[in-house]
């Protein structure tokens, strides 16, 4: 997968469940998910509102992978 694509399933993660995919998954468990949560949400337009948050959940999140990584 992408970068984008794991950053896209994370958001439908994240309007369905209100949180991340935990960093703990396979690869293969995030595609799933993807295709799973697409289908899922796909013509709810009411999903934007349960995006709020993701934006700055996302940014926190690779920003503490970066730090990981410079340790």
């Amino acid at each position: 997968m992408t970068d984008s694509q794991i950053k896209e399933a994370n958001r439908f993660y994240w309007i369905v469940k209100g949180m991340l995919i935990p960093e703990s998954w396979s690869e293969q468990d995030i595609e799933k998910t993807y295709h799973s949560y697409m289908e899922r949400i796909w013509g709810n337009h009411e999903n934007v509102v349960h995006a709020v948050g993701f934006e700055a959940a996302w940014a926190a999140r690779q920003a503490s992978k970066i730090n990981n990584s410079k340790k």
